[in-house]
């Protein structure tokens, strides 16, 4: 049976498809030049009157297409939509001599204005304007800059990352915070980083998994040298662009022209030609080989063109060397005498240890005679047989912390290319295809070694970060005055952080028993011993995300006399799959405790605990991944209107409907209040989709949920969430020439921003009892008994995951979410 939400996106996609066909059928169509622009200028005689009928031919001079058009009545001609590029126009007509007009230049999305005062003559005469001031913008109102492919190859670029010259932009500030501010992420107007819309060829170009794992708000980034130019817009820009409520980034790769074209390029750093910081012993290692060619050429001439780029950047680099903290030679035998040396535990006072678990003044750690020593059969042989995993002290002159120092060699290599075909099928027809292709791994090595690890978040193992992106366009001249264009979008990403070891059970290979293994979940538990640096691999490893997005736009254009009318329809499916446990392994923590006294400092070690096999705390997340999708469509009507020679408005409406996702397997579940909430008040619902009604919930849960006045409910809507189906964003400007120096500007508009990735909350799928993660806490201390969690290195969760681990769950977090969702705007 169909869900509510399926039917109702269907009679949603049926009304916007007649709406369109009734656009179509009256003549008012639209059309997305998004990285494509205007031509537009009016004929007059030398004394202004207008020249009705002029024929006006215009021609790319890169490709030899041929375009032509005639004046209206108020002597106004238009080329819409037409390809960036160097052109020359060719005006004529009875009685006037003609006039050719070289050396113009169309920028992405301008709206450029070329007037023709004609001169009275034959028509066998000519008159050539070769060189003129460059042309200002005066036809439309939105504010942005246009950054040309010289002035992206002249810009100092650290990295060559074209991206960051978007930063020089008025109403641009580097992003605060944003996890893709080292790859260039921006904030525009104030807004957040991941509210800025990244095109590519007229198709998405945006990072779609929750959390950004790639480092960045875009998915591939072509070499500077790949691209003709980009454009910023950061205010009052046109009612095509949706998706979000920052700037829009939009660029265009070269395409091949009638000429073969190219070029070859290698970027070399390295640290011998680094001066030495004044208080540094060494120069730090970095060597960086950056190179790669481009070329463009005509297959056949006029008709066929080829394009393509390839870059490869290979890094090396030591990171900066930190300080970790290992066991001493004598701690790894159960010798932990040096703790009652101040000088080496950097203490104010000796550190005594007691009996584990005896909590006993009266009864310190005592071996032979010797104090804070463990007899051989009081040592855990796992343990011991970790602690001799550690790498030795080669630091610190017998200090028992930042006795181990270590500098990481770090490999970064990025193979990128990029290929684009150009075909003139005819004057009518024209049409292209563009596939990218990034592919940038990097490795951390592991400063414990790669069977304990020990590595941090984002900086520890395999790095991947591999995208595709596909661009298809065919553009089609019904009439000079009526163009179709039609493209097809692909975006495909896989993003993952991968622990050394991370499909070897290393667990079990060292001694540890009931810890889980799986595809990507091997290597050790997060183990946090105070005294010493943690070991095994890091919270949230392995972390692992795809995304696929495929967009369908259809837009026309129409020209009725001073009226620029256009209207499209963009069709966007986003699934995306993210796999982010907490703790998949689990995660150990000793921290003293039993070889201490309660509430007594300078007493008990974490590492003798852990040779003692006395966990203060632990815990264990579920592996499971979410793999969401849904829908992000629109359409919009532009009016472009030239009221008089010098002034222009650009009348704009678009309708976004942003679908709350869709967990494809139905493993999500909300909670929403239904009174309001107060300490020891209120009610609510916990709701999950109708599938999952056979699924036991562990009656704990349900106890808890009872105790806290909120109900369990079933609902057929898969999506739990209804979408807001009100957002419409106008977009209203006007752009009036005081002189040829001077244009005035104005502009009003709304932006929709429900495309941004929600991250792990408040995503349903993140929901109880679908991910979660079980805690086992110890109990108090008191006089000869200090009970530990009743968990061993040996034995680890085995029991809990026999029983299942949901049921062991005490107190389960839960994901909330508004019942009616509101798109920022």
């Amino acid at each position: 049976m169909q869900n509510c939400a399926f039917r109702t996106a269907r009679w949603r996609t049926r009304i916007i498809f007649h709406v369109f066909v009734v656009f179509l059928s009256v003549g008012i169509v639209a059309h997305a030049q998004t990285d494509q622009g205007t031509m537009t200028g009016t004929v007059t005689d030398i004394l202004g009157a207008v020249v009705p009928g002029a024929k006006v031919t215009l021609t790319n001079i890169d490709t030899g297409l041929t375009l032509t058009r005639q004046t209206d009545s108020s002597g106004i001609f238009t080329f819409s939509p037409i390809k960036i590029g160097n052109y020359r126009i060719l005006v004529s007509a009875p009685g006037f001599t003609q006039m050719k007009r070289e050396g113009i230049h169309l920028d992405i999305q301008q709206r450029l204005q070329v007037n023709f005062a004609l001169k009275p003559g034959a028509t066998s005469e000519m008159v050539e304007v070769t060189s003129a001031a460059p042309l200002m913008q005066t036809e439309d109102a939105s504010t942005g800059q246009v950054i040309s492919a010289k002035t992206i190859d002249a810009t100092p670029l650290n990295g060559r990352n074209w991206v960051f010259i978007a930063q020089l932009s008025a109403g641009i500030a580097p992003a605060n915070g944003a996890r893709g501010a080292g790859k260039g992420d921006f904030n525009a107007n104030g807004q957040r980083a991941e509210q800025n819309n990244f095109i590519l060829d007229g198709v998405d170009n945006n990072t779609n998994v929750v959390d950004f794992l790639n480092g960045a708000s875009f998915v591939v980034r072509p070499p500077p040298d790949a691209l003709a130019e980009f454009k910023v817009q950061t205010g009052a820009y046109s009612a095509e662009f949706g998706h979000s409520a920052g700037a829009v980034v939009n660029a265009s790769i070269k395409s091949g022209t009638n000429d073969i074209h190219g070029d070859l390029w290698e970027y070399w750093r390295n640290d011998i030609l680094d001066a030495r910081d004044y208080f540094a012993k060494s120069v730090p290692k970095y060597r960086q080989n950056q190179f790669g060619a481009t070329l463009g050429l005509p297959i056949f001439k006029n008709k066929l063109f080829f394009f393509g780029d390839v870059e490869a950047n290979r890094i090396v680099f030591n990171s900066p060397s930190a300080n970790y903290s290992v066991p001493s030679l004598l701690e790894r035998q159960g010798n932990f005498s040096e703790l009652l040396n101040p000088s080496l535990t950097g203490s104010a006072q000796p550190i005594h240890l007691y009996q584990p678990g005896s909590a006993d003044p009266a009864q310190p750690l005592v071996c032979n005679g010797q104090e804070n020593v463990f007899c051989p059969n009081q040592i855990n042989a796992v343990a011991q047989h970790i602690l001799n995993l550690y790498p030795l002290p080669n630091s610190g002159n017998g200090a028992l912390f930042n006795n181990y120092a270590f500098q990481r060699k770090v490999t970064d290599n990025t193979f990128q290319w990029d290929t684009r075909l150009d075909w003139i099928i005819s004057h009518k027809d024209q049409a292209f295809a563009r596939f990218s292709y990034l592919n940038e791994r990097s490795f951390y090595p592991s400063p414990l070694g790669p069977i304990l690890d020990g590595g941090g978040y984002g900086s520890d193992g395999d790095i991947k970060n591999f995208g595709n992106n596909f661009a298809l366009s065919e553009t089609h001249d019904f009439s000079d005055s009526l163009i179709n264009e039609f493209r097809f979008g692909y975006n495909y990403g896989h993003f993952s952080d991968t622990q050394p070891g991370a499909n070897i059970d290393t667990a079990s290979q060292v001694g540890l028993g009931g810890i889980p293994f799986a595809p990507l979940n091997g290597g050790l538990p997060a183990t946090s011993i105070s005294g010493i640096s943690s070991f095994g691999a890091p919270q949230y490893y392995a972390a692992n995300e795809y995304e696929n997005v495929f967009q369908i736009l259809d837009n026309v254009t129409k020209v009725i006399n001073n009226h620029t009318l256009k209207a499209g329809l963009s069709f966007q499916h986003i699934r995306s799959y993210v796999l982010a446990p907490t703790a998949p392994r689990g995660a150990y923590n000793f921290n003293g405790k039993y070889t201490g006294l309660p509430g007594k400092s300078f007493t008990g070690s974490g590492v003798a605990d852990f040779l003692a096999n006395s966990q203060s705390s632990s815990s264990l997340s579920s592996l499971a991944g979410v793999d969401q999708e849904r829908w992000n469509n629109g359409f919009y009507f532009q009016d472009d209107w030239k009221a008089l020679p010098n002034l222009t408005f650009n009348l704009g409406l678009r309708y976004e409907f942003v679908q709350p996702f869709l967990e494809r397997h139905d493993r999500q579940a909300s909670f929403y209040p239904t009174s309001t909430l107060g300490p020891g008040s209120g009610s609510g619902v916990f709701v999950l989709p109708k599938s999952q009604s056979g699924f036991q919930l562990p009656q704990g849960f349900l106890n808890l949920l009872a105790k806290d006045n909120v109900q369990v409910a079933y609902d057929n809507d898969r999506r739990l969430v209804t979408a807001q189906h009100t957002n419409f964003a106008p977009r209203i400007g006007v752009s009036y020439r005081l002189n040829d120096r001077t244009v005035v500007r104005a502009g009003y508009g709304i932006f929709f921003g429900g495309n941004e990735s929600t991250g792990g909350a408040p995503n349903l799928g993140f929901n109880f009892p679908f991910q979660f993660t079980s805690t086992f806490l110890s109990g108090d201390c008191s006089i000869n008994n200090c009970p530990t969690n009743g968990i061993t290195l040996e034995n680890g969760f085995s029991s809990q995951i026999a029983e299942g681990l949901v049921n062991s769950v005490a107190s389960p977090t839960i994901v909330g979410s508004q019942r009616h969702e509101k798109t920022p705007y």
